[in-house]
């Protein structure tokens, strides 16, 4: 890929960004109400909610010249256009983001600040997308290769069968049924129930405490990764039977090559293209999917930071919640760009 292709993609990757956290800043305060009812008691003086509303900051107008009410409504007073230009809500919000590490204020509900809150749900959850990508990855494009190779045969059958089914199952469900048969005293119980860890429990050493969130992770990771599976199959199938049909193919074969020589050297390389775009835009599937499944598994990751900040109305969580995923999934994006780049050299230029 050329740098000025490159240059190009990471602008626009930067421009998305910027729309994102606007749309964030936008979304989250025409929510109608007072924030600072959630915050104090209803028996509270207007002073001390008034005091509380300087201190995040609700006291500045929303834009340059648009000032929001106490109650709710949004108002246009050009008059404060001019002191309003640089002491408004997105300005100290913009200023407050390009901080590092950024500053999202403090959580309603969580102890700390919003970032403190993420921070410590992030690796649980990079941890459980982690394996069930790898896993989900892994096994669906050997199945797709196996069924696109074999079209028509009973494993071809078999298996876009199943995948339609899995992609069809809610995530949450699927994850219910693994818990009850497989951690519950009602089926076979043979992994852990819920939870990253088991409660109360002191590890020898570390060994033993990667052992017991192996143990854990393999219900929820399953669960993600079947869901997934199913897609990557079907994709990696797909494109390899379209790839199975052109010209260069029918000339390998010409040229008496063998057919494994012909999978492995000419089709799968140009099959694999779909795959890699698909894996970036499954990642905002993923981390909903995550949301279903970390609530059935009570994995302590940003699903369940996600219902629980949505139980208790803790708008700054959510707003960051919003502003990590969306931004994980344009960052996503980009990477597959410059990987599709680097693997068709028709889109290089």
């Amino acid at each position: 890929m050329s740098r000025r292709v490159l240059v190009r993609r990471i602008v626009n990757a930067l421009v998305t960004i910027a729309f994102i956290a606007v749309a964030n800043f936008i979304l989250f305060r025409l929510i109608p109400g007072d924030p600072t009812r959630a915050l104090l008691p209803r028996n509270v003086s207007s002073e001390e909610r008034a005091a509380l509303r300087d201190r995040l900051g609700l006291d500045q107008p929303l834009l340059p010249g648009v000032v929001r009410q106490a109650n709710g409504r949004i108002e246009v007073d050009l008059s404060t256009l001019p002191d309003s230009i640089t002491n408004n809500q997105l300005v100290t919000y913009f200023g407050n983001l390009l901080q590092w590490p950024p500053d999202l204020g403090d959580s309603f509900a969580e102890p700390g600040t919003v970032v403190d809150a993420i921070a410590q749900r992030f690796w649980p959850t990079v941890l459980l997308v982690g394996v069930a990508e790898a896993v989900a990855l892994l096994l669906g494009v050997a199945i797709g290769i196996v069924a696109g190779w074999k079209r028509g045969g009973i494993f071809d059958t078999v298996s876009v069968s199943g995948s339609l089914v899995l992609y069809a199952v809610p995530l949450f469900w699927l994850g219910m049924l693994l818990l009850f048969f497989l951690a519950t005293s009602n089926g076979v119980p043979i992994f852990p129930e819920q939870q990253m860890v088991t409660p109360g429990r002191v590890y020898a050493n570390s060994i033993d405490e990667v052992l017991d969130i192996g143990a854990h992770l393999v219900l929820p990771a399953a669960t993600l990764a079947l869901g997934l599976v199913a897609d990557y199959a079907l994709i990696m199938r797909s494109s390899l039977i379209e790839v199975l049909t052109e010209e260069y193919i029918t000339t390998a074969r010409a040229k008496g090559l063998s057919e494994r020589g012909i999978l492995r050297r000419h089709a799968l390389p140009n099959a694999w293209l779909p795959t890699v775009s698909l894996t970036a835009l499954s990642l905002g599937y993923v981390l909903g999917g995550a949301i279903g499944v970390e609530t059935v598994f009570a994995w302590p990751g940003l699903g369940r930071l996600t219902i629980d900040s949505v139980a208790a109305k803790d708008f700054p969580v959510l707003q960051g919640l919003f502003l990590l995923i969306a931004i994980s999934v344009v960052l996503a994006n980009l990477a597959a760009e410059i990987i599709y780049g680097m693997l068709d050299p028709r889109v290089r230029e």
